[in-house]
């Protein structure tokens, strides 16, 4: 080493950040995104939408994205001008000459934006849509994220800063999860409110409330918005965290990381996500296999805290009372629907409701006593019914014992309001100059259809009913093979509409805003092209991982911090089955796929300069 960098590494030994000020946006992205709790209230300019419930005064609220998607933009922003600044050096292009990823992940974020400058909604792909806020900026964010990081992160010493960085955030989330985990969840006390909630809107603090941990089962959802996004983070930051603790030097530290860990976990538990425990199972089996002579060398020390974990988490779940294996096997299991209805229309004569294997025609007429229903068999027989005293009507043909009738006063349009109660739920209807017409759950007028479904069409339970969700979003993607919808856009193309459908799985009073799966998220929204570009980066990342730490001793520290991203970005990968993109989650994804481009560089070159010394040294 000359003596110039020697007096340099000197110095920046003396320094905060070593001298690598641009650690400052990756700690801001990995501290203080993740952490952004505030209230903003906006007008999500949905009510042109028939299927989209109009609040009272024409405004929503938001907590937990708007803010972190919005400050995370900004760094992306501010990240995107510093690499056009290194980018005008031609030795810094001629660098990159090998860094093939960054090719398709230059390629997803330019389909993306296409997608979006081109879509039928691209107001709402700029601005970010309500309940999810993942604007094209913010897409674009992510790749500008990877980059940076891969460029910026140089050496061990700016490792060190981002693993503390990390550690930092894990102990703020687990803080409140334990809060949130014993019933005195920090965002519902008076500070947390305070924190939360702007002066001008201080008389919300009173009224607002948290659907989660008011559920009776204190259950844990960190900043993350859902539960569901627990499993989600855990799943990528739980190995990587695992590693560090080989990744230092101290005892001391290992005992830090070790007790986080198990908070971590704990926390991850009591969020209910299924996903994680899939996920960080095959983690586990993944790192079997690329840390066998690590395992092998440490053997006396890793039997014993396996079975401490064993019977620890035995014990725990015990506590508990949750069976971990069936609970995944619950909800893994292919249940084959058994729903009685199969479809129903509403015409300009009846209403046809194909039910249990016959069709019932469902009319009415009305007189000075009120409306008369009338009920025909596919024959154009009428069928009898009784009145209950609570003003149901049933019919006496055990075909249709499923189906109830009962008619409610309505308004000076619609004098009378139809009700159909199928399997619970009741279906509203009245008629107007166009014949009989449904109302649906949100007290507009709808054409109701019959979705197309493919694959789970038949097996809508399955992975918690996201059987159904999946086997109607997938023929969206013959839309979208080369440019997708647009930026945060899925719930503008779902079909809302389909009766039959959400009737049966359970799904006619829910919100439908994500398809629950990051693939066919990005497929349907950004297209199925962008879709194979972010596919291409992804295994790109692994396949260089795995060719590195495969035959790895694991004797460099850094191994184990690059196998520990590695472990992470696949355990995310496995939970995006399940679960979608989200702003509160996918920055860190991001920044741990661009630190773990950058470990393997280090990895690789630390290993040239050796296999050179050791050349010298013949």
């Amino acid at each position: 080493m000359s003596q110039y960098k020697k007096k340099k590494k000197n110095q920046y030994d003396n320094e905060i950040l070593h001298g690598n000020y641009a650690l400052i946006l990756l700690m801001l992205v990995i501290f203080l995104v993740p952490l952004i709790v505030r209230l903003y209230r906006y007008d999500p300019n949905l009510s042109q939408f028939n299927w989209f419930l109009d609040s009272a005064d024409g405004y929503e609220i938001d907590v937990f994205l708007y803010w972190k998607s919005r400050i995370f933009t900004a760094l992306g922003v501010i990240m995107g001008i510093v690499l056009a600044f290194k980018l005008t050096s031609q030795e810094f292009r001629q660098s990159l000459k090998r860094t093939y990823w960054i090719y398709p992940l230059a390629a997803y974020g330019i389909l993306t934006l296409l997608s979006t400058l081109f879509s039928e909604y691209r107001s709402f792909g700029f601005s970010g849509i309500h309940e999810q806020f993942e604007s094209v900026w913010v897409i674009l964010s992510y790749c500008v994220l990877t980059f940076f990081a891969y460029v910026f992160v140089q050496n061990i010493e700016d490792l060190t800063v981002l693993r503390r960085t990390f550690f930092a955030l894990l102990i703020v989330l687990c803080a409140l999860g334990i809060s949130q985990l014993s019933g005195k969840d920090f965002w519902e006390s008076t500070l947390g409110k305070q924190l939360m909630v702007p002066e001008k809107y201080a008389a919300l603090r009173k009224t607002l409330t948290f659907n989660f941990s008011n559920s009776g089962i204190h259950q844990v959802y960190l900043t993350f918005y859902n539960p569901n996004y627990v499993g989600m983070f855990a799943s990528l930051v739980l190995p990587f965290a695992i590693f560090c603790i080989f990744s230092v030097k101290r005892w001391w530290q290992k005992i830090l990381w070790t007790a986080i860990i198990i908070l971590l976990v704990i926390c991850t538990f009591n969020s209910g996500s299924k996903t994680f425990l899939i996920s960080i199972v095959i983690s586990a089996f993944a790192a079997l296999i690329f840390c066998r002579k690590a395992i092998f060398r440490r053997i006396l020390f890793v039997i014993p805290v396996c079975i401490a974990l064993f019977f620890g988490g035995r014990a725990y779940f015990k506590h508990i009372n949750l069976n971990p294996v069936q609970y995944v096997k619950n909800a893994l299991t292919l249940r084959e629907n058994n729903y009685l209805l199969n479809d129903i229309r509403f015409t300009q004569d009846d209403i046809e409701i194909d039910y249990n294997n016959a069709m019932l025609y469902a009319s009415y007429t009305t007189d000075a006593e009120g409306p008369h229903l009338i009920c025909k068999d596919s024959a154009g027989n009428n069928l009898e019914y009784t009145a209950r005293e609570d003003g149901y009507l049933v019919l006496t043909d055990p075909t249709f014992s499923g189906i109830l009738f009962r008619f409610d006063p309505g308004n000076e349009y619609f004098p009378w309001l139809g009700i159909i109660n199928i399997r619970g739920i009741s279906v509203y209807y009245t008629q107007t100059q166009e014949g009989y017409s449904y109302i649906n759950n949100v007290g507009k007028f709808a054409d109701p259809i019959k979705a197309p479904a493919v694959i789970f069409d038949k097996y809508d339970s399955f992975a918690s009913t996201r059987g159904y969700l999946w086997s109607r979003s997938i023929p969206l993607l013959r839309h979208s093979i080369i440019l997708g919808t647009g930026a945060d856009t899925f719930s503008l193309v779902f079909p809302h509409n389909d009766l039959p459908g959400r009737i049966n799985a359970g799904y006619y009073t829910a919100l439908v805003t994500k398809p629950h799966n990051l693939y066919l998220q990005i497929g349907v929204q950004h297209g199925v092209l962008a879709l194979l570009c972010f596919l291409a980066v992804c295994l790109m990342y692994i396949a260089q991982s795995a060719m590195l730490y495969f035959k790895s001793d694991f004797s460099d520290r850094n191994h184990w911090f690059g196998a520990g991203i590695m472990l992470g970005v696949i355990g995310y990968l496995i939970a995006g089955i399940s679960n979608d993109s989200c702003v509160t989650i996918a920055p860190i994804f991001w920044v741990l796929l661009g630190i773990g481009f950058a470990v393997n560089r280090i990895n690789r070159e630390a290993a040239k300069e050796k296999a050179t010394a050791a050349e010298k040294a013949k």
